[in-house]
């Protein structure tokens, strides 16, 4: 009888920790932590012709950024304007390539800055046409960006 209960004992013995564990596993459960995926990519879009009244037409590309986030199950999108360029803008006088030779840098300028948000962007004195022909071409590159 001894000998059964110091075999009995010594089984207990061992096998509480084991069931201690278990015990503390199943009131705590081990979660893997969600990895964290970033996604890159850039993508050049192109706005419409732009009407700048009576002096022709004006046009803008944007190159995009957009950058996903993925972590477990949450998604999040973020896109940021890299670059801004006007590849047709009234040039047809003397007089319009002076006014839009300055006002186009300082219209890119102020895009970059503004961040898709379009009542950030002032219209430039004496470009007034320029500046409203960009302010379409922008309208529908950015509408077409989020898309992308």
């Amino acid at each position: 009888m001894k000998k059964a209960f110091t075999v009995a004992a010594a089984a207990a013995a061992l096998a509480a920790p084991i069931a201690n564990a278990a015990t503390v596993a199943a009131e705590k459960p081990i979660r893997a932590k969600a990895k964290k995926r970033v996604i890159t990519v850039k993508r050049k879009v192109t706005g419409v012709l732009g009407t700048a009244d009576r002096w022709g037409d004006v046009q803008v590309t944007l190159v995009v950024r957009k950058t996903t986030t993925i972590v477990g199950r949450k998604k999040t999108v973020e896109r940021t304007p890299v670059a801004v360029s006007v590849p047709v803008y009234p040039d047809h006088t003397n007089r319009s390539v002076f006014i839009n030779q300055q006002a186009v840098p300082l219209l890119r300028q102020e895009t970059l800055q503004a961040h898709f948000d379009l009542t950030k962007i002032d219209v430039i004195s004496g470009a007034t046409a320029t500046s409203y022909g960009f302010g379409q071409s922008l309208q529908s590159a950015l509408l077409k960006a989020k898309k992308v």
